[in-house]
């Protein structure tokens, strides 16, 4: 075998073999899993989530004291004139010199601060939580978002074979018609009709394959993948059944995201009435450092003066008034305290809303599914009979036509419905917090 036979068939194989990659179906958490690895908003959630990991420190709420290292020179010529006291001669200085240098270590320790501290690092904690909470709320709307695409490309394939049965329905009325004008048993009129309705319904499938490729991009998208990668979808419909909702209830009010964001805006609300009415309370600050300071006159008394040593000090500071710039800070602080627990009620009763809703929008759902799955059985037989009866010449084109609009509306409601049964139970876990599980 020569290297061109053998390069040949290695082509070959890699052709093969990148079919089949391309040809494999997606299931719907193989879409989700991708994307909640690779999608571009969940890696920058993440990296806020680590930037308020790295904020939530005790050091970062002022804790340990700030050690700082000092130095500084000063030099300056002047022209001195000296008088003293007690009989001492005046002197007059032209060009004096004067230098001086410091350096020292020094710190400032917050002793007492009104509390402050510990609730702005609790503050810090309660930020942190808020940055995970709204960071499972960032992942969970990427996941509704996939359900959602994949849900309607799913719907649009199951409407596009509706639409291509619909399309050979067409063609073989356009034969028989047309092989009914040369019998003479047909007018030009139900050909001419035919082909428009032929022409229609090539273009319905044109649409939907047009939608079908938009909506496989806007799927690539949230995976970082290239908009023109190739996906395939399975047609399958698998249709979940929502659990009891009593149960579902307990658990939404326990692990919903809306309902934590709710919970820490109103823990966070509470901290910072805390902080404001700490700055009621006095602050003691400790202060010291240990240096060095030479020092150089060049008029005066005293020529040269050199230090070395360590100091330390206690500030004491009470506030009096301020212009009720305080005052009105707690108030507000307390409003906006008041204004997130009616936040939390608000959410414990929307989740409740929603998942009453949730159940009477099972109940018709169900029942839609059932009736639009007669409705697609009896849709087809009608279909049956009247393609029957239009080759016997008992009913007129228009009658054929309405029996075959009839399945196609049949069998394009019957995937809606079931899919919006799906979508609402992708909702449902949403509410009860396990969507990400």
């Amino acid at each position: 075998m020569n290297w061109k036979i053998k390069n040949l068939l290695a082509l070959v194989l890699m052709c093969y073999s990148f079919q089949g990659v391309a040809q494999q179906t997606l299931s719907l958490q193989n879409i989700i899993d991708e994307a909640l690895k690779a999608n571009f908003d969940i890696a920058i959630v993440a990296n806020d989530l680590k930037a308020a990991d790295n904020l939530a420190t005790k050091g970062q709420a002022g804790y340990y004291p700030s050690v700082n290292l000092n130095g500084n020179a000063n030099y300056s010529l002047n022209n001195t004139t000296l008088t003293f006291a007690g009989g001492i001669p005046d002197a007059e200085v032209d060009g004096a010199q004067n230098t001086s240098l410091r350096a020292n270590i020094g710190f400032n320790y917050v002793v007492f601060d009104g509390f402050g501290r510990v609730n702005s690092y609790q503050n810090l904690i309660a930020t942190k939580t808020l940055n995970e909470v709204q960071s499972k709320v960032v992942a969970e709307n990427l996941v509704l978002e996939c359900v959602d695409l994949y849900l309607g490309i799913q719907q649009n394939l199951l409407n596009l074979n509706a639409a291509k049965e619909n399309l050979i329905i067409s063609e073989d009325r356009l034969k028989r018609v047309s092989i009914g004008q040369k019998n003479g048993a047909r007018s030009k009129l139900d050909v001419l009709s035919a082909k428009l309705d032929l022409k229609n319904d090539s273009l319905a499938i044109a649409n939907l394959e047009n939608v079908i490729v938009k909506q496989k991009g806007s799927l690539n998208i949230l995976m970082s993948e290239d908009p023109g990668s190739v996906i395939n979808v399975s047609e399958q419909i698998d249709v979940p059944q929502l659990g009891n909702i009593f149960e579902i209830e307990n658990q939404a009010l326990a692990n919903s995201s809306s309902l934590a964001l709710a919970q820490v805006s109103q823990t966070i609300a509470t901290n910072q009435a805390r902080i404001i009415e700490g700055n009621r309370m006095p602050s003691i600050v400790a202060n010291g450092g240990y240096g060095y300071t030479t020092a150089q006159n060049g008029a005066g008394i005293v020529l040269s003066q050199n230090n070395l040593g360590f100091n330390a000090g206690l500030t004491f500071t009470m506030p009096i008034f301020n212009g009720n710039q305080l005052t009105t800070a707690l108030k507000n602080a307390e409003l906006n305290r008041q204004s997130s627990e009616i936040e939390l009620q608000k959410a414990e009763l929307t989740i409740k809303n929603q998942l009453f809703a949730a159940e009477e929008d099972s109940k018709l759902l169900s029942l839609s599914i059932s009736t639009q799955q007669e409705n697609v059985n009896l849709a087809s037989q009608a279909l049956k009979q009247a393609q029957a009866n239009y080759n016997n010449g008992q009913i007129i084109f228009n009658d054929l036509r309405v029996a075959q609009l009839n399945l196609l509306v049949a069998q394009n409601r019957l995937n809606e419905v079931r899919i919006d049964y799906v979508r609402l139970y992708y909702t449902v876990s949403r509410l009860s917090g396990g969507l990400l599980n």
